[in-house]
This record gives structure tokens, sequence and C-alpha cells, in this order.
């Protein structure tokens, strides 16, 4: 048994349920032990305070301690930080959720756009799966070009008093644009009526009627969804509201999710995540002193632009249509998202791949010396695959004869590489000269 987690009589916790959900700004401010502010690692050969390799994170030093559980760097599984983002930022992740949601509720009062009475409507709140509903909601939603509400209640009003109004959505019957992506960047264009009535008035000027939304302006309209709508779009408003997928607070991993390597006593090199992370932090500081100074309104669009991209490149470098972010050496940055998929990733890599003793691989041999259900294997492969036998009285004399042929039997013979002792003591024959060791007891295993 593992000697370092001695017998505990403590009794032991049952998992019930596992819960997913994003992270709130406030809940990634509360994981934190530490804001950072500067993008550098080290300080005259120390860890820099509020920087990227705070000891407040955790430790990759043998001799350095955690300052935030005091615990050495075996026991320390690190901690998260976190970054306040000058502007809210669009998570690349998240983008064509926010964009369906973004569809389905009206973009001047958040209600969602689909009338109670429409069928479409009423059978997407019949079904049950949450991921399902979003995308019937969608359908309801997504040729709507008009709030309803507004208009539609007085007609209703002034048809008959005394009967009980329809039940309406309470919108505020604004005209709604048309959303789209566009790279990183979301843009709403108003369509022209096509008769010239009244409705002109309602519309932005022609320049207007195209423009780029921040993710300022998206976050404002997905703030205002009320909890019993985001019910209805299939988030629970208690691990997943629509405005948590818009970035306002970046949480920063701490260093044994990224460490840096040691190539000589004097330089260290540093991972690509902390690479990226340092260019997040450097643009986020130039894009707060433009707003602190006062620059033009498309300076700092500029400015949130290029942070927008370092954002999107370090969770996913791959992003089609988009440059890839690189090292001075020009070596794409490997970001989170491919240490994760593929088939090297950290699932099908590292957690879903198996290393096994007494296992190989061959190509299927046919051969007519053998019989049907037979399989050939090599003679190289056949002496390496080992089986542990434990010794009884009816095989001990079969199992020393393979003891005393050893890891090199005789052609045409197989024998035995180890002898493991009842203690689990493993002898390898290939070093045991004296024929002492090679005895054999009942409860031995040869293998």
């Amino acid at each position: 048994m593992d000697t370092r987690f001695p017998f505990s009589p403590a009794e032991v916790a049952k998992v019930r349920t596992v819960q997913f959900g994003i992270l709130s700004p406030d809940e990634i401010r509360q994981m934190s032990v530490v804001q950072i502010e500067h993008g550098e690692t080290m300080e005259r050969g120390k860890p820099k305070p509020a920087g990227l390799s705070d000891p407040r994170l955790g430790t990759i030093d043998r001799k350095m301690k955690c300052e935030t559980c005091m615990a050495n760097m075996a026991e320390c599984p690190g901690h998260f930080g976190h970054l306040e983002l000058a502007k809210p930022m669009f998570h690349i992740g998240f983008l064509k959720t926010v964009l369906a949601i973004m569809r389905c509720v009206c973009f001047n009062c958040s209600k969602i756009l689909a009338d109670e009475e429409d069928t479409r409507f009423k059978q997407a709140l019949k079904i049950r799966n949450p991921k399902n509903r979003l995308k019937r909601i969608y359908d309801a939603c997504k040729s709507k070009k008009k709030c309803s509400g507004g208009d539609d209640i007085d007609v209703q009003g002034q048809q008959d008093s005394e009967e009980p109004m329809k039940k309406s959505r309470g919108g505020c019957g604004a005209q709604q644009p048309n959303i789209t992506i566009d790279g990183m960047k979301m843009v709403a264009e108003y369509k022209a009526p096509k008769k010239k009535s009244d409705e002109q008035e309602q519309l932005p000027e022609p320049v207007e009627r195209k423009q780029i939304l921040s993710a300022e302006r998206v976050l404002s309209v997905l703030k205002r969804i009320s909890d019993e709508d985001c019910l209805l779009l299939g988030l629970n408003p208690k691990y997943a509201r629509p405005d948590w997928m818009i970035l306002q607070v970046l949480p920063i991993p701490p260093p044994p999710v990224r460490p840096s390597v040691m190539m000589d006593t004097s330089s260290r090199s540093e991972d690509d995540l902390t690479h990226q992370l340092a260019m997040i932090i450097r643009h986020n500081e130039n894009l707060r002193r433009q707003e602190r100074n006062g620059a033009p309104a498309h300076i700092i669009s500029e400015f949130a632009q290029l942070l927008q991209f370092h954002i999107a490149t370090y969770f996913d470098n791959e992003l089609p249509g988009q440059p890839r972010a690189t090292q001075r050496s020009g070596r794409p940055i490997k970001s989170i998202c491919s240490r994760l998929k593929a088939k090297e990733g950290r699932i099908r890599g590292n957690l879903m791949g198996k290393r096994v003793d007494f296992s190989a691989r061959t190509v299927i041999t046919p051969d007519p010396t053998i019989n049907i259900d037979e399989l050939g294997v090599p003679w190289s492969i056949a002496l390496n695959l080992t089986y542990p036998e434990t010794v009884t009285p009816y095989n001990i004399e079969r199992l020393k004869e393979l003891v005393e042929y050893g890891p090199h039997p005789p052609p045409g013979k197989t024998g035995a590489k180890y002898i493991i002792r009842e203690d689990g003591q493993r002898l390898d024959l290939r070093y045991l000269k004296k024929s002492s060791d090679h005895h054999l007891e009942l409860g031995y295993k040869a293998s």
C-alpha cells in the first residue's frame, strides 16, 4: 500500500452529482488568490509580486513554498489568479451560443422575441432537454423582425375592453437588427423597410444601419435577460447566465499548469500559455491607458480588437480565417484548446490512453502450418510477453523447468523472466547468477 497516505477512519464522501456551469465574474474573483497586474514573471531573479509567477499562485521550485497554502511543490496543486479586463471581451468558445441567444431576445428590451400564442413557441416550451429547447425557441424567434408587444397591446385593448387581455410578453415593439458574426466581431444590421411610411422614422440613419457590436453592448443586452427567460432559453441562471459568457474577468491559471523550464542557471524558458498571458496583460494595460488618456473612439476600438485577438488565440489558436499568434521565432503558440483535443491531447492521449504490461500488437499472420484457431506470434514477441503464474503443487515441476531455462531459453522452448516472492519482491532472472536464488516455493509467482 502507498505509505504517503496512511489509513484514515474518516467516512468516505459519496459524489451525488457533477454540475457543470460557467464561472461568473464574481466567482472568478472569489476563487482567485491574487490580482495579476504585470506581464513579467521574474524581477531580479525572484518571482515578481502580482506578476505571472507570483508565489501565491503556487510553486514550481523545489526550494520554495506556496505562499497561499504553505505546501511544497509536490503537495500544492496551484491556485488561480485573475486579471480585470479593461473592457468586456467575447469568449471565442461561447460566441456561437451568444449569437443564438442574441437572435432570440429583443435588442432593445431583452425579452424573448417569440409571441406566446405562436404554436412553434408553445411546442418549444414543452421540450424538456434544455439544448433542444434553445434550438426550437431559436427557430421560433429568428424570423421575427419586431419585438412583440408594444403596439399589439393597445390594439387588443381596443378590441374589447371587458375581455381579459391576451397574455403578451410585454415587449417594446422595437425593430430588430440582423445580427451576424464576422471573424471575432459581431455586426448588427438594420434592414430598410419596403414601404415608405411612418416606420421610416424609427430607423437609425443609413450610416448607422450597419454597426459593429462591442462585447460591452452585447453584455448590456444579455444582462437584462430575466431569470425566467433564461430558463426558457435552456440556461439555468444559477449555474450559467448568458452574460457570464462575455469575459469581464480573465482567470489566470497557476504555474503548475504552465511550468517554466530552466535552460541553464541564468535563463528560463516560459511556457506558451505564460507567453500568451503576458501579451494579454500588456495589451490590456495599453487599452486601459488609452481610455484614461481620453483617446478617440476608433483608436480605443483598435486596441480592443488587438486584445480580443490575443484572448481568442489564448483559448484556441486554430480559428478559421484568423492569423496564428506566434512566438518570436515564428512558431505558432499551443493554445488551451490544442492541449485538450485531438489524439495526443489531454483527454485521448493522457486520460484514456493506457500503457500496460503483458500485451503486444502484431500483424495477423496467416500460416498453413498452424491451426485455424491459432495465432502466429513472432519468437521475439513470444519471449518478451510474460504471464504471472502462481506456484502450486501441480505446476511446480513445470515452473522449475521454465526458471532453469531463464530469460534466454534454448530454441523452441520458453522460459521465465522473473520470480515474484510472496512479499512482492521481484527477482530478475537475467541478473541472478547463483542457482540457489532460483529456488521456488508454493505461493511464489513465476512470470
